[in-house]
């Protein structure tokens, strides 16, 4: 790991003050850098989930027993996969934060020009 103190550590260091000791969460494309953080950091553990939604909900059953609860996913599918868990945990005034890992900016400007360009060439095929 680098030595240089990041975004990444500070969130981290801060939700250690706080009280949480477990981090859940499914690895994805857009998270690995941040779970590489999680690994090394003295006082937080890594708890690898199933999927989404469990996460969620593991994250619910440990903000009942602790000051709060964080858990990771990864952008698009992973997210909304575990809307219903923050959901109920929302609804039950449990504090859980949710860390989402996203592609930067020109990763997404490529996906929505791909997107375009496949939305202009599949009709003109159709047609043929």
């Amino acid at each position: 790991m680098s030595k240089k103190y990041t975004v990444s550590n500070y969130l981290l260091d801060r939700l250690a003050q706080i009280g949480i000791r477990h981090f859940f969460g499914v690895p994805g494309d857009y998270n690995l850098q941040f779970l590489d953080h999680i690994i090394y950091h003295q006082h937080i553990t890594w708890v690898g989930c199933t999927n989404e939604l469990n996460a969620a909900y593991d994250a619910n059953g440990y903000a009942r027993c602790k000051p709060a609860a964080a858990l990771i996913t990864t952008f698009g599918m992973g997210e909304l996969s575990a809307v219903n868990g923050i959901a109920g945990s929302y609804a039950e005034y449990l504090p859980v934060i949710h860390v989402v890992g996203a592609p930067s900016k020109p990763a997404i400007y490529c996906i929505i020009r791909w997107e375009i360009v496949i939305s202009v060439i599949l009709p003109a095929c159709r047609k043929r």
